[in-house]
Parts: structure tokens; C-alpha cells; sequence
């Protein structure tokens, strides 16, 4: 008879090196899962981990003892940065629409007060106190809020209705009509608007030195022939008159030639 093999054949005699090299294996793999349910940082070791921690491994490298076949645990993946605020704001189509829409607002609020601009409150007047036609009255004659000043304002930008409510009554709006071949104040100032080349800078007079200071009371003539007038017609000789309210309207007009020279 045959003798029959054992069923339990005793295990093969395994190296000393190689079992200690596996069981260092098994704790590095036990290491880098403390790692991962721990996060980022580097805790204290785990029980059962040497005191001097795992051995650093290069990328790409196999541990010691790692078995045929037996692939590496990966390492977790790296947490993407995240991005500052502003250039959250900066890739949004929706932010820079509004950007764009604030810029445009504000160029062309800009460019509708220079040239359709109303009368600074602070340097206006209405007269309620009976004065007739309910006449607009700056503070002072002189100056580019004054009355001369906004009267050229206003012809610059064609407003004749508010031009026209610097005149006190009927008549130096009539002469002032009159002298320009029109029919009414308000077409006067429709002819002399086309021949404004700039209306920035037809607005801004240039008075005497004399037109420094507002008078006290009285009245006070006005002549286009000694302010400097630019890219626009000057508009003849005006009387001004101080009201009850304290503002100066136009009170008296007379026609002057174009170039100030011929009679």
C-alpha cells in the first residue's frame, strides 16, 4: 500500500526577513487609512504603529514586502483650492453686464448735465411775491449762474421757455424778439440756437472785472459787447433790476451789432 499524503500538510517555513517585511507592510497600509478618516493633518500615530511612524516613500513607489500582484493603497485624493471672491465676480457674465451699465449711466448723466442741465438750486430764486410772470431771478446779474450766464445757458440748449421767463414783462422780450427777426422770444432763441457751434463752452462767459461782485440794489447794464463770447452770437445789452425777492431780472434790452464795431 501507498502511504497517503497528510491532508494538513504543515505550512512551508517562511523567511524571518520576509515575514517582518510583510507585518511592516500591514502597518503602513493601517497608517495611511488613520490618515485618511483623520484628514490632512499628521495626528498621533495609531496604536500599534512604531514611534518613529511609517517609513516615507517616494511617488510611484512599491513598500517593502508588498506581495506579487498586490497593488499599493493610493493616497486620497488632493482637495481642489478655492477661488477668491473676486474672480467669482470677475468670470460672472451677470456682474460685468451690471459694471458695463453703471459706466454708460454715469457718462451719460455726465453729458446730459453739460449740455441739458437745470439751473443750480443753490444759486436760483423763484419770486412768488408778485412779481410779474413769476420771473426766475439768480441772485446776481453777473456770472455763470447768474441771470446774463443762465440766459446764455439756455439759448446754447434751445430752451426758449426757460430763457425767456428772465424777462420781467412784455417788453425787452419783445425788443429782444425784434432784434433777431422773430417772431416771439421763444422762436428768437430756436434762430440763435443754430448758430451755437459748442454749447459747453458758449456757456461759459467770460465777465469783466467790473462784474466781479453783484451790485447792492439799483439796476445795472449788462453789454455782450465787454464779456467774452465763444463758439455762439452775443446777444446784445441788457438791464437787469434787483426784485423784492433779491434776484435780478431783465428789465430793458437793447439790440448791439454782431461785431460789437459797426453802428
Amino acid at each position: 500500500m501507498t502511504e497517503e499524503p497528510p491532508r494538513n500538510p504543515p505550512p512551508p517555513d517562511i523567511d524571518p526577513e520576509q515575514l517582518r517585511q510583510f507585518q511592516e507592510f500591514q502597518r503602513f497600509q493601517e497608517f495611511q487609512r488613520f490618515q485618511q478618516n483623520q484628514g490632512t493633518g499628521l495626528p498621533a500615530l495609531p496604536p500599534g504603529a512604531p514611534s518613529g511612524g511609517p517609513p516615507a516613500l517616494p511617488p510611484g513607489a512599491v513598500p517593502p514586502g508588498l506581495p506579487p500582484g498586490v497593488p499599493p493603497a493610493a493616497p486620497p485624493p488632493a482637495r481642489p483650492s478655492r477661488k477668491p471672491l473676486w474672480k467669482i465676480l470677475l468670470g460672472s457674465k451677470l456682474f460685468r453686464r451690471l459694471v458695463y451699465l453703471v459706466v454708460a449711466l454715469l457718462i451719460a448723466s455726465y453729458f446730459y448735465n453739460q449740455y441739458f442741465g437745470g439751473d443750480d438750486p443753490g444759486s436760483i430764486a423763484v419770486d412768488s411775491g408778485g412779481v410779474e410772470n413769476n420771473v426766475i431771478a439768480p441772485p446776481t446779474p453777473y456770472g455763470s449762474n447768474g441771470t446774463i450766464g443762465q440766459f446764455y445757458k439756455h439759448v446754447g440748449t434751445g430752451d426758449g421757455d426757460r430763457a425767456c421767463l428772465y424777462f420781467k414783462d412784455d417788453g425787452p422780450k419783445k425788443a429782444f424778439a425784434e432784434a433777431f427777426g422773430a417772431a416771439d422770444c421763444q422762436a428768437a432763441v430756436a434762430k440763435l440756437k443754430t448758430q451755437v457751434t459748442d454749447v459747453t463752452t458758449y456757456r461759459q462767459l467770460v465777465f469783466p472785472a467790473t462784474m466781479i461782485s453783484p451790485p447792492a440794489s439799483g439796476s445795472v447794464e449788462v453789454s455782450s459787447c465787454a464779456l467774452t463770447v465763444r463758439n455762439g452770437p452775443k446777444l446784445g445789452k441788457f438791464v437787469l433790476t434787483k426784485q423784492p425777492s433779491s434776484g435780478w431780472a431783465i428789465t430793458g434790452y437793447e439790440a448791439e451789432p454782431a461785431d460789437c464795431v459797426s453802428r
